[in-house]
C-alpha cells in the first residue's frame, strides 16, 4: 500500500511539472501565452470528480449510516465548490 501511495504521489508531482511547463516555464514568457491552465485545470478537476464519484463515494456509502453518508456527500460537494472557487480566484 505504501509503494502504491508513493507511485500516486510521484504521478501528482509529474502532473504538476507538466502543468507548470505548459504555462511557459518562466514569468513573462510569451511562448505559451498563458493557455496552459485553460485546459489543464478542467481536465484535472474532472479527473478528481470522476474518481470521487465512481470509486470512492460508493465504497463510503456502502459502509456508513445515513447521517454519515450525508456528511460524506456534503464533503464531496464542498471539495467541488473549493475547486471552483480556486479556479475563479486564481
Amino acid at each position: 500500500a505504501m509503494r502504491l501511495q508513493l507511485l500516486t504521489a510521484v504521478g501528482a508531482l509529474a502532473g504538476t511539472a507538466c502543468a507548470l511547463l505548459t504555462e511557459g516555464g518562466a514569468v513573462g514568457s510569451e511562448v505559451a501565452g498563458g493557455a496552459g491552465p485553460g485546459w489543464v485545470l478542467p481536465f484535472t478537476a474532472g479527473g478528481f470528480i470522476y474518481v470521487a464519484t465512481v470509486s470512492v463515494l460508493p465504497e463510503l456509502l456502502r459502509e456508513a449510516s445515513p447521517l454519515q453518508s450525508l456528511l460524506e456527500v456534503l464533503g464531496l460537494l464542498g471539495g467541488v465548490v473549493m475547486m471552483v472557487l480556486i479556479a475563479h480566484l486564481e
